[in-house]
């Protein structure tokens, strides 16, 4: 099949380089000027890091470089993809295209036409399937505050984290940060360097871990094993897991994060600065999880940084923020790092929104890639996980082998009602376990592995032994998972062969 993939980051070029392995031809567009998606260099903020340690965060057939950073930065993320591109052959004979906007794909009876823009000329271009891997941290969400048309018109600024890029710009300059979350926080510190003062609003204070819990464990040894997904209850649940959370080891868990708890609450100061969630430490793993920004314990002992706990901007104006509990800060810059809107890429049909979105806009998408009712599209990225380069390997491998329209290689789809149910059930069951907090269900943090042993066991594929066993107590090698598509491939070629025989 010809296959356009509309989206550029970790999740698009797997796919793409996972179809070109089944004998797919692709084409990628992307409207930025290079690849990266959420790490193009377009949505590089100051202070912008992973969160993942280089070994976790990566492809499984590409370690990164010896020479990166435990937490690369974004500009080293970036390179590492343009790496992955060149060693793939993404780029040759036309299949990647960068600084192209996809403005229209309709769908046709022999497949999809997308209109697409690049250097002032248009083109129309035919395609038999469609894949959005546009990501769910692609459209920035900046709340309408009161009076922001006349704050904007003195001089000031309003930017989303994503459109923040200069230190230059806010240098002695009173800066209100809008919220409490990684990019938050990591441009607040960021800020603190230079600005006149910082100010973080934050309508709720979640929990942060520290890259190095105590002092001592790295976080992943905590969050990125078996074990400790295992400490979270999924919708279908491991023995280990209805064992810690609904059977007898339960107190055990308990135990566990209370503890883990109590530790950070000490590491961070959080009684001191009056930053105790008022949530249980359990909801740390909900959509993401935040790490704690290196030298933000320091900038709030010092005063670089201050804290508007459980309020909210009411209203803006020239040089001015009033705040919900009535408190007026001097205003010169508003970052938002109040997250990502959810609604269908602009390009789909308008009316592919009721058939993608329920009423609460969650995704109705099965294993967060197909639509129930919607032939020749699919979407990737929508399992945002806590290695994403690693799941969207697996998803890729998942869905070209659905593409094979071969049942003994690959579980068959059920039917488009129950597969609907499927979807809704599962984003009813994230939107309730985490109060809402669930990225519109396009996140299966913290059940990264379940996802993942899920599309195997449909596969009819395991990772070995060793690595599995390794896995409850090391935080994931996405090495261990390399060979996983030559292992389908090869299957796939045999049984090939075998209906040659039978013909």
């Amino acid at each position: 099949m010809h296959i356009a993939i509309v989206g550029a980051g970790y999740s698009g070029l797997a796919t793409a380089s996972t179809l070109l392995s089944f004998g797919h031809s692709v084409v990628i567009f992307d409207s930025s000027p290079d690849v990266g998606g959420v790490w193009s260099s377009i949505n590089h903020y100051p202070g912008l890091k992973a969160q993942n340690d280089k070994d976790t965060y990566c492809f499984s057939t590409l370690p990164m470089p010896k020479d990166y950073p435990t937490h690369p930065d974004g500009q080293q993320i970036q390179a590492y993809l343009e790496l992955y591109v060149k060693m793939q052959g993404l780029d040759k004979e036309g299949g990647l295209r960068l600084n192209t906007k996809v403005i229209k794909a309709e769908r046709r009876p022999e497949g999809w036409v997308l209109e697409v823009h690049c250097n002032h000329s248009t083109q129309l271009l035919s395609f038999d399937y469609l894949i959005c891997a546009t990501g769910v941290f692609s459209q920035p969400f900046v709340p309408a505050f009161a009076g922001a048309e006349e704050f904007t018109q003195a001089g000031g600024i309003i930017s989303h984290t994503s459109n923040f890029h200069r230190l230059v710009d806010i240098k002695d300059k009173d800066v209100i940060v809008v919220g409490f979350g990684k990019s938050a926080c990591d441009t607040a510190v960021a800020a603190s360097s230079c600005a006149q003062s910082v100010t973080i609003v934050a309508r709720n204070i979640i929990w942060k871990l520290p890259t190095y819990v105590g002092g001592v464990l790295h976080y992943s040894y905590l969050l990125l094993t078996r074990c400790g997904e295992a400490l979270f209850p999924y919708i279908r649940p491991w023995k280990s897991q209805k064992f810690l959370n609904y059977g007898y080891g339960k107190p055990i868990r308990d135990v566990i994060l209370a503890l883990v708890g109590y530790i950070i609450s000490i590491q961070l100061k959080l009684v001191q600065f009056n930053l105790v969630p008022n949530k249980p430490f359990e909801t740390l793993a909900r959509s993401s999880v935040s790490l704690a920004t290196p030298g933000i314990v320091k900038a709030f002992s010092t005063g670089k940084i201050k804290v508007e706990r459980g309020v909210t901007i009411t209203s803006l104006s020239p040089g001015k923020a009033i705040l919900s509990n009535g408190k007026e800060l001097s205003a010169d810059v508003v970052i938002c790092g109040t997250g990502w809107t959810h609604h269908a890429p602009d390009f789909l049909p308008k009316e592919y929104e009721k058939q993608l979105l329920d009423e609460n806009k969650d995704w109705i998408l099965y294993r967060h890639v197909f639509p129930t009712d919607i032939p020749g599209l699919a979407f990737m990225g929508y399992n945002s996980s806590v290695f994403c380069p690693l799941t969207a390997e697996m998803t890729a491998i998942w869905l070209a082998s659905h593409l094979e329209n071969d049942i003994r290689l690959i579980k068959p789809l059920p039917p488009v009602e129950e597969r609907r149910h499927v979807a809704e059930t599962e984003a009813a069951w994230h939107r309730k376990r985490t109060e809402g907090h669930h990225a519109n269900g396009t996140s299966i943090v913290p059940f990264s592995l379940s996802n993942i042993d899920e599309m195997l066991a449909d596969l009819k594929v395991k990772v070995g032994w060793s690595s599995y066993i390794r896995e409850w107590l090391l935080p994931v090698d996405p090495a261990a998972y390399r060979n996983i598509l030559p292992e389908v491939l090869r299957r796939r070629d045999n049984l090939r062969a075998e209906l040659k025989k039978t013909v």
